[in-house]
């Protein structure tokens, strides 16, 4: 392996030019001493020649260098050999320096080369002779690259021109768009407010429609009831005066007020309505009203009132029942016919009371059958 040569520092530069320069003012002084020891005849004392030689060797090679002799003509000039070395140095530097511009020069055109670069964008433009203001150039003798450049550049230069007048727009933008969003945050919290009226009207709605959907259910039940009531009222009413009539049936010797079968409902507090014997029955109780509603029902009175909405068959049909109801009343209530039947039964303290009561059931029977 050979040996290493590395770069010297300027200062380990300077320090071997100036042992160089040393051993030259050296060598200098060894020929003046030289030709002073040789005679006239040209030949050279042994004993100075062998003093010159010895002290030539037991110099100091990097020492500091000895005075020069009073008979030497020659003296070295250090600070001129130290400038040609710089010089010499400095010649070096600049061709090296030289070389990598023009190697630099090679890689630029290399790269020019590869790929199209605008001229006004090459280092060297100027200095190949290419201008750098295209304006003056006749884009008949440009290429493709050369005229679209040409183009973009009076682009650039027309938009350029255009004078820009200053105005507030980043501001006017900013308070735009913050009145945007206080708008819509306004629009937010209203379409909010109306969602929740519009949930508690729905709520409110609903809740309605739900206690209207009870309270007619409960009514219904009411009617039901009501009705179920009525029925069992006429039954038992139509099973008492049957066994009243009946001559196989066993009777007690005596019957009250209260024991007659009455054309008359219970009223609707008490807990027991289809029995009439649960209360007392007074002679107030016995009104047109109450008679009516217990003979004829509901459906009867609707019917002949409200005629219009009815069919002629079903209004005679109608008509037909309500008489015969009226008419067995009468027959159960007529004046002489309950004197010679039932009065007899009952007990000598109510006949005034039961003849009255009986009297007033047969004038409303008659009443309802001329209507």
């Amino acid at each position: 392996m050979g040996k290493l040569h590395l770069k010297r520092t300027p200062a380990e530069e300077a320090e071997r030019a100036l042992r160089k320069a040393r051993k030259a003012a050296r060598r200098s002084r060894k020929r003046s001493h030289l030709s002073d020891g040789m005679g006239e005849d040209g030949e050279s004392s042994p004993r100075r020649g062998r003093n010159v030689t010895d002290s030539y060797l037991d110099e100091d090679v990097y020492g500091p260098p000895p005075p020069p002799s009073s008979s030497s003509m020659h003296k070295p000039d250090y600070d001129a050999i130290l400038n040609e070395l710089e010089d010499a140095r400095f010649r070096e530097k600049m061709w090296d320096a030289l070389g990598d511009d023009e190697r630099l020069d090679g890689i630029d055109a290399r790269f020019n080369d590869y790929a199209h670069v605008p001229n006004r964008w090459r280092t060297n433009a100027a200095r190949d002779g290419v201008p750098t203001d295209q304006r003056d150039v006749d884009p008949r003798f440009m290429d493709d690259d050369e005229y679209a450049e040409w183009v973009r550049d009076g682009m650039w230069r027309f938009v350029s021109q255009i004078r820009v007048v200053p105005c507030n727009c980043i501001e006017e933008a900013h308070r735009r768009r913050k009145h945007a969003q206080q708008y819509e945050e306004e629009a937010r919290k209203k379409a909010e407010q109306a969602a929740r009226r519009a949930r508690k009207k729905e709520m409110k709605a609903e809740t309605a429609r739900l206690e209207k959907t009870v309270e007619e259910r409960r009514k219904q039940k009411r009617k039901e009831r009501e009705k179920r009531r009525e029925e069992d009222a006429r039954a038992e009413y139509d099973r008492r005066w049957k066994d009243l009539l009946d001559p196989n049936t066993q009777h007690h010797s005596s019957l009250s007020f209260e024991d007659v079968p009455w054309p008359l409902f219970a009223p609707t507090t008490h807990s027991d309505a289809a029995d009439l014997d649960s209360f007392s029955i007074a002679l107030e109780h016995f009104t047109a009203t109450a008679i009516s509603a217990f003979l004829i029902p509901v459906s009867a009175n609707l019917a002949l009132v409200q005629d219009a909405g009815a069919s002629r068959p079903t209004f005679i049909h109608e008509k037909k029942e309500k008489k015969e109801k009226l008419r067995e009343a009468m027959l159960r209530f007529h004046p002489d016919k309950f004197e010679g039947r039932i009065m007899r039964k009952v007990v000598e303290t109510d006949k005034d009371r039961v003849r009255e009561a009986v009297g007033q059931v047969a004038r409303v029977i008659n009443t309802l059958m001329e209507e």
